[in-house]
């Protein structure tokens, strides 16, 4: 197997370019050969994902977070590569979702298995035991040992995004959060940001073609989801799956803090769809207008504001995944 991984430096909190190199040796042992390349700009994964193709790689492994894993697939649909992750960034959402070892972003051991993995950073030698690198050691094993499926892909004006786009507060709010803030705080960044997000941000009337049905409304928030896991936290996308042509659009209607308090405490219960103020579809075309410009993010990063149309493009990317994935992601997935 030819492959190339492709690492963000600068995503995530900490540099595990020890971790890397054994992962390269853990894969090269498996008979693969495997280059490993660095980014060094925005969209630049891409761009090396395209030219791992014309390289003849069969695999291309993003080594990053939601946004790494965003660029290398705009790179990877409709080729024929498939796609592998590496969980090594702030939120790590696709991993997650498919049950490939990753760290979860907020749970409290996680900042310390950070911090010893920055720590062995500055060393010659990578320290023993660190359970940062077990974590990659497992994802790449699922690489070796998992099965290659088409997936399908959302596309806004010629970008694809593999798991969501987030319209109104939630874009507004990764807007908000500085490069530095990230690094520092991780997952928790957003958290904060959002909390005082949901005391001051508006709703705002929209209007929508959803495979030709129009629907008006007031909303702070839409989701359009491609799988269930929003954030690797939430399950706002409760009944998608990633292959089924469709994706799936949350409406989160009413606004003020105790609202979005609520909402998001329902989400976490697995409540919200039984919410009068969410609504839920599923659909192929969604075209968004509003009353005022909103923000819209691709996979976590921003990209644009409305209006905007969004679609799905059926099975448009392979992907790696393990070979016993969480029930209910795939239509007509075997039983196991």
């Amino acid at each position: 197997m030819k492959a190339e991984i492709i690492y963000n430096p600068s995503s995530g909190q900490v540099v595990v370019r020890h971790e890397l190199k054994e992962v390269v040796a853990l894969l090269t042992h498996q008979g693969w050969c495997v280059t490993l390349r660095e980014t060094s700009g925005a969209l630049e994964a891409t761009h090396l994902a395209r030219q791992a193709v014309e390289r003849g790689a069969g695999v291309v492994i993003a080594a990053g977070g939601d946004g790494t894993v965003n660029e290398v697939a705009n790179g990877l649909v409709d080729t024929g590569a498939a796609l592998g992750v590496l969980p090594v960034g702030t939120s790590n959402s696709w991993a997650l979702q498919m049950g490939i070892p990753a760290l979860k972003p907020m749970h409290p051991g996680t900042s310390v298995v950070k911090l010893i993995t920055s720590l062995e950073d500055r060393l010659d030698h990578p320290l023993p035991g660190n359970y940062y690198r077990n974590v990659l050691l497992n994802a790449a094993r699922v690489l070796v040992g998992g099965r290659v499926v088409p997936v399908d892909v959302g596309e806004v004006s010629g970008r694809y995004f593999l798991m969501w786009a987030g319209i109104g507060i939630d874009a507004a709010v990764i807007e908000s959060v500085t490069l530095k803030e990230k690094k520092a705080l991780g997952s928790w960044a957003f958290v904060f940001k959002a909390i005082g997000s949901g005391m001051r941000y508006s709703d705002t009337d929209v209007t929508l073609n959803l495979d030709e049905k129009i629907i008006k409304l007031s909303t702070p928030l839409m989701v359009v989801s491609n799988i269930q896991l929003y954030g690797g936290v939430m399950a706002i996308g409760a009944r998608a799956y990633v292959n089924d042509g469709k994706l799936d659009l949350c409406i989160f209607k009413g606004q003020g803090f105790f609202t979005f308090v609520n909402q998001a405490l329902e989400i976490l219960t697995h409540h919200h769809l039984q919410d009068a103020k969410v609504d839920y579809y599923q659909c192929s075309e969604i075209s968004i207008e509003s009353a005022r410009p909103l923000p819209v993010h691709l996979d976590g990063d921003l990209f644009t504001r409305t209006p905007v149309s969004i679609r799905t493009l059926p099975s448009a990317l392979k992907v790696i995944i393990p070979e016993v994935l969480p029930v209910g992601l795939l239509v007509d997935q075997p039983a196991g």
